[in-house]
C-alpha cells in the first residue's frame, strides 16, 4: 500500500451543547480528491472508500491515516465492510457488479456480474446480504453470503417481491439495506411510484413489502435508513436533484412500519445517510446541505456542522463522516444525562 495521504492537521474543538458534548479528533482528508461513500468502523480501525476503487484506513487509537490504496479498474466503492479477522469487503457501485476483498495487502475478487448496478450490502457475523438495481425488470438483485464474503449467491427471483414501475434502490452511501438482527433483513427503494421496504425474517428465504410515505418518483425515495430493531426505525432522504425539498423526507416507526411518523421538520432537505448508537439516544443525519443530529428520535434536530458530507457513521462514542473530494471528520461524543 502506498502512504500518500494528503490531509489537514488535527484539531481540536469542544462543542457543548445541553444534551451532548462533542471533541473534532480529526478533520481533514482521508483520500484527496476522492468521492468518499463507504465507511465501517470497529474499535481499532475505521476504513472509507470511494470513487475510482480507492480507499483509506484510519487508525482509531493513533488519530491518523495507515495507508491510501486503490483497486485498479472500479469505478466506485460505494460500500465497505471490516470483517473480524481484519480482512475488508469492498462493493463497486457501476457497470461492474463486483465485489472486492482486501486481506494483508491482497486484493482478490469474490463477486463479479457484468451489467448489474450494486447499492450496498450488510452483516450479522458470518451472514450478509447484498443488493443491486432490477436486470430482469421483475425483481431487484439480492445477494448472500454465509461465509464473511468469501462467496456469494443469489436468491432466486422466484422468492423475491416483484417490483413496481421504475423502482430502483439508491447507492448514495451504501445504507439502503441491513441486517437488523441475525435473521432480518430489510431493503429500501425509490424511484417507483411509492418508496418501499422490502423485508425478509428468515434469512431470505420468504419476503414481503411494506409501502411508506416517503416521496417518491424520479430521484427521490429512501437514501438510507437505521433500525434499532424490527420495530424500530429511520428511514430518509429526498432527491439529490431537487435539495431543498424537505417535507417528506424523513420518517421514524415503532410498530414495524405500521403507522409513520413524519421526522422532516428541522432537517434543509437531500439527506443521504442515516445511523445511530445502540439505543438510539443519538441519531446523525448527513448530506450536501449539512449534518444534524437528535437526541429525541428526531423531535428536533440540532445542527452538528454545515460541511456537506456524503455518509456517517455512528458508535457508542464517536461519529464518523466522508465526504466529496475525500473529506473526512472524526468527532468524540459524550451524551449528558
Amino acid at each position: 500500500m502506498k502512504n500518500v495521504i494528503l490531509i489537514i492537521g488535527a484539531i481540536s474543538v469542544l462543542l457543548s451543547c445541553s444534551n451532548i458534548q462533542i471533541d473534532t479528533i480529526y478533520k481533514g482528508y482521508s483520500m484527496k480528491g476522492k468521492h468518499t461513500r463507504g465507511i465501517d468502523a470497529s474499535k481499532d480501525l475505521i476504513v472509507v472508500s470511494g470513487s475510482k476503487g480507492s480507499f483509506a484506513t484510519f487508525n482509531n487509537l493513533k488519530s491518523k491515516f495507515n495507508d491510501y490504496d486503490w483497486v485498479t479498474g472500479m469505478e466506485d466503492f460505494r460500500d465497505v465492510h471490516i470483517n473480524p479477522d481484519g480482512s475488508i469487503l469492498f462493493l463497486n457501485s457501476g457497470v461492474q457488479g463486483q465485489i472486492w476483498q482486501v486481506k494483508n495487502g491482497k486484493q482478490s475478487l469474490v463477486y463479479s456480474q457484468d451489467n448489474l448496478f450494486l447499492d450496498g450490502f450488510d452483516f450479522k457475523d458470518s451472514i450478509g446480504f447484498a443488493y443491486g438495481d432490477p436486470i430482469n425488470d421483475s425483481t431487484f438483485v439480492v445477494l448472500k453470503t454465509t461465509n464473511y464474503g468469501q462467496t456469494w449467491q443469489p436468491i432466486s427471483s422466484k422468492k423475491l417481491p416483484l417490483i413496481i414501475k421504475d423502482e430502483a434502490g439508491f447507492a448514495a452511501s451504501g445504507t439502503g439495506i441491513q441486517m437488523v438482527d441475525e435473521q432480518s433483513v430489510y431493503i429500501a427503494t425509490g424511484v417507483g411510484e411509492k418508496s418501499r421496504i422490502m423485508r425478509s425474517f428468515d434469512l431470505g428465504e420468504t419476503w414481503d413489502v411494506i409501502e411508506t410515505p416517503m416521496k417518491s418518483g424520479e430521484h427521490y425515495g429512501i437514501y438510507s435508513m437505521h433500525f434499532n430493531s424490527i420495530s424500530e426505525g429511520f428511514v430518509i432522504g429526498g432527491s439529490y436533484k431537487d435539495s431543498a425539498y424537505h417535507d417528506k423526507i424523513c420518517y421514524y416507526t415503532q410498530d414495524k412500519g405500521k403507522n409513520w411518523e413524519n421526522k422532516s421538520k428541522g432537517l434543509p432537505g437531500y439527506m443521504s445517510c442515516i445511523d445511530a448508537n445502540e439505543n438510539m439516544t443519538l441519531v446523525v443525519t448527513t448530506g450536501r446541505l449539512g449534518t444534524y443530529y437528535s437526541v429525541n428520535k428526531g423531535e428536533k434536530w440540532q445542527l452538528l456542522t454545515k460541511m456537506p458530507y456524503y455518509s456517517c457513521r455512528v458508535t457508542d462514542s464517536q461519529i464518523v463522516l466522508a465526504g466529496r473530494f475525500g473529506t473526512f471528520e472524526l468527532l468524540n461524543y459524550t451524551l449528558k444525562k
